[in-house]
Order: C-alpha cells, then sequence, then structure tokens
C-alpha cells in the first residue's frame, strides 16, 4: 500500500508498482480560472522540440566562449579545461537525480512540486514556497542575462564592421530590449511557429559550433603550445592559493552545463511528460557536456592576443578571439552572427521556461497578482500574462545597465547560484524520504543501485561549488571586483519573506499532483 505524507496525499510509494500518471486532457485550455485552480494547456511540444528548447538553453558549444575572459588571470588554460571536465561531470550526477524525479513526478512547478512531493511534511509547504521563489529568480536573472549577451554580440558585430564604433550604454539598453521583444514574439504572436524552429536547434546549433571550430583551425597562425593549454597556470588574482584558483575557475563547467530542469517546466505541454522529460533532460546535458569539450580545446589553442580578451569589442570576448584569430572580416561577421541567432534563441527558450514557472507559481499564489499572472490567454490558448509578465521583468531589471555594469553583472551572475539552492532543497528532500519511499520500483528513468551515490555525489557537489560561485575572483576586494551573487541571493530570500507574510502566507498552496488537478 502507498503512504502519504501531505495534505494532498500525493503518495510516497513504498516500493511498489504503480501505474504511469493519467493527464486530463479533455479540459478547455482557453478558460480562465481563479488561484489555485490548475489549467492545462495544449501539448504543443514533441520530445524533438522539447529537446531543442532545453539544448539552447544553455547552447553550451557556443555560449562557452562567453567566460574566455576568466582564462587571463584565474588559472589560465589549464583550469579552464580541467575545471570544465570536473563541473560538468558532477553536474551530470545532478541532472541524472533531476531527471528521475522527474519521472515518477512530472509537473511544470518542477522543483517546487518535487520538494512538497518529498520533504518533511511540517515544513513542505514553505520549503516550496521558497523554492517557487528561488527557481522564479533563477530563470529570471538567466534569461535576462543572455538578452544582454545577445545584446553585446549584436555591438560587436557593428564594431567588426566600423571599427571607429563605441556603443553606449543606452545602445546596449535598446538592443536588449530588442532581444526581449523577439523572444515574446515566438513566444506569443508566432507560437505555432516556435516547435518547429525547436526542432531544428540541434542541428543548427552543432553545426555552428562545426563551423566555428573549423575556421578557428584552419585560419589561426600561429596556434598556443601544448604547454599554454594543459600546463601553463596563470594566477593574476591575488589568491596566494593555486587551489583556490582551480575553485574559482570551475565558474565556466557549472554554469555551461546546468538547467537540467528547464523542460519540466513544459509537463503541461509535452506527451508523455514522465518518459519523455527526463530524455530531454539528460540527452540535452550529456550532448552538451561531449559538444562543449572540443570546442573549449580549440579555444585555448587559438587565442592569439591573451590581453586583448580583457577588454573585448562590445565586451564579448568571443567575439574578440574571433576577431583575432580568424583575420579575416567576412569569416569573423558570419561566425559573430551564428552566435547571435544562437543567443536569440536561448533568450526565447529561457522566456518560454521563465513564463511557465511564472505561470505555475502564480496558480498556487506565491507570488502578488498571482490570479492575473495565472490566467490562460483564450485567444492563444497560452500563459501571455505570465509571458508578458516576464518581458516587463527583465526590460525593468535591464535598466540597471544604463547605471552600472557592475550591478547587472552582480544581478545575472546570481541565476546560476538559484539553480543550484534549488537543486539542493530537491535532492536533499528526496535523500530525506529515501528512494524506496520515493520511487515506485518500475519507471521510465530508473537509476538502479547506483542512484544513491549520484544523489550523493550531487549533495556533496552543490553546496560547494554554491559557495565558490560567491567569492570574489580578485583580492584585493573592491566594489568593482566585488562577487555580489550572495547578496542578490539575500534580496531575493528577502523579498520572498516579506511577500510571505503580506501576501502568501494565507493564500500559498502547494501544487498537486497532474492527475489530481481538477476544477
Amino acid at each position: 500500500m502507498s503512504t502519504t505524507s501531505k495534505d494532498h496525499k500525493m503518495p510516497l510509494y513504498d516500493g511498489k508498482d504503480v501505474s504511469e500518471p493519467h493527464r486530463q486532457l479533455d479540459i478547455d485550455v482557453g478558460a480562465t480560472r481563479e488561484v489555485g485552480a490548475p489549467q492545462v494547456l495544449n501539448e504543443s511540444f514533441s520530445l524533438w522540440s522539447s529537446l531543442g528548447l532545453q539544448y539552447s538553453l544553455t547552447s553550451t558549444p557556443l555560449a562557452v566562449g562567453a567566460y574566455l575572459t576568466s582564462v587571463i588571470g584565474v588559472g589560465g588554460s589549464p583550469v579552464f579545461i580541467y575545471g570544465y571536465i570536473l563541473a560538468v561531470g558532477c553536474n551530470l550526477c545532478v541532472c541524472l537525480s533531476l531527471a528521475e524525479i522527474a519521472a515518477v513526478y512530472p509537473h511544470s512547478s518542477g522543483q517546487i512540486y518535487w520538494i512538497s512531493v518529498l520533504a518533511h511534511k511540517k515544513y513542505a509547504r514553505g520549503l516550496s514556497y521558497l523554492a517557487a521563489w528561488i527557481v522564479s529568480a533563477a530563470y529570471f536573472f538567466l534569461t535576462a542575462a543572455t538578452c544582454l549577451l545577445a545584446s553585446q554580440l549584436i555591438w560587436a558585430l557593428v564594431a567588426v564592421i566600423k571599427t571607429t564604433f563605441v556603443a553606449q550604454p543606452w545602445e546596449y539598453y535598446v538592443l536588449y530590449i530588442g532581444s526581449a521583444a523577439v523572444a515574446f514574439a515566438l513566444n506569443v504572436p508566432l507560437f505555432k511557429l516556435y516547435p518547429f524552429m525547436l526542432k531544428s536547434m540541434v542541428v543548427f546549433i552543432n553545426t555552428g559550433a562545426l563551423f566555428v571550430l573549423i575556421v578557428l583551425l584552419v585560419r589561426t597562425h600561429p596556434k598556443q603550445s601544448a604547454s599554454f593549454v594543459f600546463a601553463d597556470l596563470v594566477n593574476m588574482t591575488g589568491w596566494k592559493s593555486d587551489g583556490v584558483v582551480f575553485f574559482l575557475g570551475l565558474l565556466p563547467g557549472a554554469t555551461a552545463v546546468n538547467g537540467f530542469e528547464g523542460a519540466a517546466h513544459l509537463a503541461d505541454e509535452i506527451p508523455h511528460p514522465e518518459r519523455n522529460i527526463p530524455r530531454v533532460m539528460f540527452g540535452s546535458a550529456l550532448m552538451s557536456a561531449l559538444a562543449g569539450l572540443p570546442l573549449v580545446l580549440v579555444y585555448m589553442f587559438c587565442i592569439i592576443s591573451p590581453a586583448n580578451l580583457l577588454a573585448p569589442i562590445g565586451g564579448q570576448p568571443i567575439a574578440q578571439l574571433l576577431l583575432d584569430s580568424l583575420d579575416s572580416q567576412a569569416l569573423t561577421i558570419i561566425a559573430i552572427l551564428v552566435y547571435i541567432l544562437v543567443m536569440l534563441c536561448a533568450a526565447i527558450c529561457l522566456l518560454t521556461s521563465f513564463s511557465r514557472i511564472l505561470w505555475s507559481v502564480g496558480r498556487q499564489g506565491a507570488l502578488p497578482l498571482s490570479g492575473w499572472v495565472s490566467k490562460v490567454n483564450t485567444y492563444y490558448e497560452l500563459p501571455v500574462n505570465a509571458v508578458a509578465s516576464g518581458v516587463l521583468l527583465i526590460v525593468a531589471i535591464g535598466a540597471i545597465i544604463l547605471g552600472s555594469t557592475t550591478a547587472i553583472n552582480a544581478i545575472l551572475g546570481a541565476g546560476i547560484v538559484m539553480c543550484y539552492l534549488s537543486y539542493i532543497l530537491v535532492v536533499g528532500s528526496l535523500l530525506y524520504a529515501g528512494r524506496a519511499n520515493a520511487f515506485p520500483s518500475k519507471r521510465n528513468f530508473n537509476l538502479g543501485r547506483s542512484g544513491i551515490y549520484f544523489n550523493i555525489i550531487s549533495i556533496i557537489w552543490m553546496p560547494f561549488i554554491t559557495v565558490w560561485l560567491c567569492f570574489p575572483s580578485y583580492v584585493p576586494v573592491t566594489a568593482s571586483t566585488m562577487n555580489y551573487a550572495s547578496a542578490v541571493t539575500g534580496g531575493v530570500f528577502f523579498c520572498a519573506v516579506v511577500n510571505w507574510f503580506a501576501y502568501s502566507k494565507t493564500r500559498y498552496t502547494e501544487p498537486v499532483a497532474m492527475n489530481q488537478e481538477s476544477f
């Protein structure tokens, strides 16, 4: 017999066999409901389009080039390479742990629902509410960061064509808003085209990465030595310990393959989510990890002028590397265009996940204006209000670009910290509940006896890397070199506490299982 640990009677399985979750698909998608009354969206995404979305979220083989600035002073090439291998290997353990949970508990709330099911009954409501804020903040910051990357790459392209051009902060902001507008367009008025676009993104990203890899290897002369790439440690950080420098250099790998559960927030829109979502999560993470490593090596061998990466055109080191190494304006323009298109697609996909999170937590009363955010538009049959809310928030925080580059980097850098914090809560809750109690013996994604080892590695790795992600890269610390990720995280927690007492304490309800949703 199953046991229950929550008021909404979601079973913990005690190792027994259970049937696959049954989805209610005969509900009027266009109807508008009040807070706490779930709504089911159309199944707009297939296995392949959801894989395209998840792979595009990180775009690892190309996006890893955004971290080239850290190569110069924080460990150099060896730390970048070996740190990438270590961080990605540990992150894959995290992904496996989350994918197994997603196979048993598919839900658009993702971590929020998983925590409410697995955590101790006494703390489940509070922890799931906290997770709602953490996950929302994570995708808020990551979406904004990607829009900024797209803006920087576009202005870098302009600088390649017109060498005397220097973009002003307000010009970065204009294209930042333009990137957010493109993301909104594909998520609402052009949504019918969106899944078809996603089906081609895995091919496009890998083809673009292959193009960059080939042209860099062919055009770069002279290349860096094997000693520079694999052995020569560089420490310009001010930290006396090379060990500290190595841990600081884990940032690229920890960030490049992450956001594993992005597709899990589409559980209402994917057929057989209990089967397809874990496949998408781990398949995308594994492809990202494998595709990213060759590009990391090529980038390292093809750095012509390391000093130039400290003040790159458009603020993007990968654009500077392409300009220096390809020695061809035409090839540089084509390569940067590939990066721009990939970053725009990543922004679109992140907004999709962000909006589904807002829509889901709005249904539970976790945010102000939850009733408005949780509505489904009757014309588009989409959570348009949640998409629009996400865009407005992104535009608002982007205004900081006009005032302080340090401030915007601090806010955006907190996104990955928030991801890890939400994953820590999930895996910690799983270990508390016990795998035998949490999972049926037969499930669509089963790690078997090795599962507990992946869980343990994850719960050790995530707090460890989260601490290092909050360390400043350079000492002595100044206002411009300070790492404000911990301060931003504290700000999110403060807002969550204030909102709890001002709004959600009497309104927040834990999400219920998809097969228990009713009107």
